[in-house]
């Protein structure tokens, strides 16, 4: 707020006089600023984002973020809340920004645009098995391992189970033949599937002699 002062100037006049002089105010008002908070991503690895940060935009008379900092007329960094904050788990979240310490000579901050966080699942590797059998025998109990877990975490994240198929029965000829791996059941929070096949081999039966 500045006084406004009159003063005589060029007035004048025939039967009047100009002795009081009465004050005014010049009122400037800060400009509101814009702080929007930033898109942010990860994969998921068991521990919250952290550094978020928030973009101010508004600005006039060719003024920046860095050159109002520059010259100490803006300070300090926005303030978040929202459901991003603290997550862990493979989602999209909520950024919200606040005040938080910025303080600037000419911009206040009532504008606040969200922003996200995206958590992304990790992909674990899920591959059957390799098998054998002798012809004629029955085929083995058809497994599979899961490799790729994050954050010391092992299969009991895991619900569910893949299905594991093979074309081969006990009257297949001796050879190889794919055991076809799919998700099935198989589901996790954090983790997403790549599903590798394996082969299952037909050897010779051992023939006895009598």
């Amino acid at each position: 707020t500045y006084t406004i002062t009159p003063t005589l100037g060029t007035l004048s006049a025939t039967n009047y006089d100009f002795a009081v002089f009465n004050s005014g105010s010049l009122v400037i008002s800060k400009v509101h600023l814009s702080v929007t908070a930033d898109n942010k991503s990860k994969p998921y690895d068991g521990s919250p984002y952290s550094a978020f940060t928030a973009t101010l935009s508004g600005f006039v008379n060719g003024e920046t973020d860095a050159g109002l900092r520059a010259a100490s007329a803006l300070s300090g960094a926005a303030g978040f809340t929202g459901s991003a904050v603290g997550a862990t788990d493979a989602a999209t979240y909520t950024i919200t920004p606040t005040q938080g310490t910025l303080a600037a000579t000419n911009y206040d901050f009532t504008l606040f645009n969200d922003g996200t966080l995206a958590i992304g699942q990790v992909t674990l590797t899920v591959t059957a098995d390799n098998k054998s059998r002798q012809y004629s025998d029955p085929n083995p109990v058809l497994t599979y391992t899961v490799t790729g877990f994050v954050n010391g975490e092992t299969s009991t994240v895991l619900t569910g189970a893949p299905t594991l198929n093979t074309a081969a029965t006990t009257a297949s000829a001796v050879g190889t033949y794919t055991i076809t791996i799919t998700q099935g059941t198989l589901s996790a929070t954090n983790y997403s599937f790549s599903f590798v096949n394996g082969t299952l081999t037909v050897t010779k039966e051992t023939a006895s002699l009598l």
